[in-house]
């Protein structure tokens, strides 16, 4: 999915956060917020199957291949282990046609639009109910090139909606 489709809804919601309205340096659970942003996406995308975290996990790895749908720039700063890129599954996907297809991204938004793409060809695809911020929410492991990392890329500061000890990286 390209960024631009994503642009306007993630604009709405930007200025919405860092009109004020929500100070995400103030919010106590942002786990709760991370959760009814992924809720408002999952309902914009009724067509495409929603995979919590929990049940993700508990999937055989053989079964599934994981799929981050974010820019190189952003998979830099973090990625869920053992997840691989858009290109490579792409250049590759004969070899996925069988398993399920978990697809995340920063909260979910072009990750549903992703999958949403993928299952009408034929994939067995699910997106991440919450993404990465769910999973940093979760204080799951995350790994950079060198090892594990508690940075996870962001919009901006009104998305860094990150547990206390994780650092929220974006460009200006």
């Amino acid at each position: 999915m390209k960024l631009k489709k994503a642009l306007p809804i993630l604009s709405i919601a930007s200025l919405f956060l860092s009109t004020g309205c929500i100070d995400p340096s103030k919010v106590k659970d942002k786990e709760k917020i991370v959760k009814v942003m992924a809720k408002n996406i999952s309902k914009k995308f009724k067509s495409v199957p929603q995979i919590t975290i929990e049940k993700f996990r508990q999937i055989p790895k053989e079964e599934v291949v994981l799929v981050d749908v974010r820019p190189k720039v952003e998979r830099e700063v973090s990625i869920i282990p053992n997840a691989i890129s858009v290109e490579e599954f792409e250049k590759n996907s004969h070899q996925y046609k069988e398993k399920k297809v978990v697809a995340y991204c920063t909260i979910g938004f072009r990750s549903s639009e992703w999958i949403k793409q993928l299952n009408k060809k034929g994939f067995k695809g699910y997106n991440l109910e919450e993404s990465i911020l769910g999973w940093a929410n979760r204080h799951l492991k995350l790994v950079d090139n060198k090892g594990e990392t508690k940075r996870v890329h962001v919009y901006e500061e009104a998305w860094n909606f990150l547990p206390q000890g994780y650092e929220g990286v974006y460009s200006d």
